[in-house]
């Protein structure tokens, strides 16, 4: 009998199962897929995020591999250029982007080494029951079925998630899928090892990002309204090279850069909320909440999650609060940080014009350094987000939200 087993050994699940087995607590992380592998991401790290990799003391770790630390952000919106430094945040003044391959194994190899136990290319097939209580897990491991139990079972697997699916999470908001978005490394690429880059094209709804990684690369995110699915997967060079000419700029880095790797992404970039608790299961990362990855907010999103499951936990595992209060107090504690940036990112990732309120607001924010730097804080998470944009303007987003999640209701 387990205290904990944890479905999926990365962004989401690894810190939790690290916090856990600190404490004492035995723990067992299974994935399908060998530990520290590549995956498909974003992989920026914004401070929000990165704060929490300090508290857990494992930024230095990121910082041993030559991360680039991304301290200068310029945004291209349209006709207006707006840069600056984001505040810091928990005494972090620069985000970073280190590659999935490099920080899953260092969240996962930081749990092995506090005494949690993990196996790879474990395949979860099923959830046991007790009188509608989870109790434990059923899969394959090295050619075998297994079975373990276990207090409590945390799906940290993905927006595929087993466990949510044969725990029946319902999915409360579900508001559609409007970008496909791909994505390459190239050597060469960037002006300077601090900065990140982001423009928008509105006229045209294209959405680019640059920001340097590990290893001299920089990555290059391209964004295209998902109803021009088909053309661009048709053709991605294609597609990247037509969508680099409307930034003369960009186009001009590029064609002097060497891409190193193949252009990679996908057109299933959902925008939902599953509820996240239940007798003996909670859901943490993608698995209770996914958004466009317009803003990069996938992993900063995980952390949060196993920072706030985490305290909840060693309290109920501590004697201090059941474990279904406990998950019960996270799941509204992650809605309450996490909703208003979701608003946000639902409205970039329509891809379509500014409003009114936004426009006006971009000429003064160019000129006003002060200002910039709580806009662009705003977006990286230093700064609350309902605190940079009026609140008619969050309103707005959160109506586009729920009216979209209706709209998806009635469709089905």
């Amino acid at each position: 009998m387990y205290d904990v087993i944890i479905v999926g050994a990365r962004c989401g699940g690894s810190p939790i199962a690290l916090q856990l087995a600190r404490e004492g607590f035995k723990v067992l992380i299974v994935d399908r897929m060998t530990l520290g592998s590549d995956i498909m991401s974003t992989h920026y790290l914004k401070r929000s995020g990165g704060r929490l990799l300090k508290k857990w003391g494992l930024l230095g770790e990121i910082e041993k591999l030559d991360t680039p630390p991304i301290r200068q952000l310029n945004f291209h919106i349209n006709d207006t250029k707006i840069s600056g430094t984001a505040p810091p945040l928990d005494g972090l003044d620069c985000d970073y982007a280190p590659r999935r391959f490099y920080l899953d194994k260092i969240l996962t190899d930081a749990a092995i080494a506090a005494g949690a136990e993990a196996r790879e290319k474990f395949t979860v097939n099923s959830l046991l029951f007790d009188d509608g209580r989870v109790v434990g897990i059923r899969g394959m491991h090295e050619g075998k079925e297994v079975t373990e139990k276990a207090k409590l079972v945390i799906g940290a697997d993905g927006a595929n998630s087993i466990v949510a699916r044969e725990a029946q999470a319902e999915t409360y908001i579900d508001a559609g899928t409007h970008t496909c978005g791909y994505y390459c490394y190239y050597s060469g690429l960037r002006d300077q090892a601090d900065e990140a880059n982001l423009f928008i094209r509105s006229e045209e709804r294209r959405f680019y990002i640059t920001f340097p990684t590990n290893d001299g690369l920089d990555m290059l995110f391209l964004f295209w309204p998902n109803e021009e699915v088909k053309k661009v997967r048709g053709n991605l060079d294609n597609a990247f090279n037509e969508s680099l000419a409307i930034i003369p700029e960009l186009q001009d880095r590029v064609s002097q850069a060497t891409r190193e790797t193949r252009i990679s992404g996908t057109h299933l970039l959902p925008n939902y909320f599953r509820r996240a608790n239940g007798p003996g299961w909670a859901l943490v990362g993608d698995a209770a909440l996914h958004r466009d990855p317009i803003t990069a907010q996938g992993i900063t999103n995980a952390f949060t999650h196993a920072d706030v499951l985490g305290e909840e936990l060693l309290q109920a595992l501590g004697g201090n609060q059941s474990i279904d209060q406990a998950t019960a107090n996270y799941d509204a504690r992650q809605l309450q940080l996490l909703r208003p940036m979701f608003d946000y990112t639902v409205h970039l990732a329509t891809l379509q014009p500014l409003p009114a309120e936004l426009s006006a607001m971009l000429p003064v924010l160019a000129q006003e350094p002060a200002a910039a730097s709580a806009f662009i804080g705003g977006f990286i998470g230093s700064v609350p987000i309902q605190d940079v944009m009026p609140p008619q303007l969050m309103k707005r987003f959160a109506d586009d939200v729920t009216r979209t999640t209706m709209e998806n209701q009635n469709a089905r």
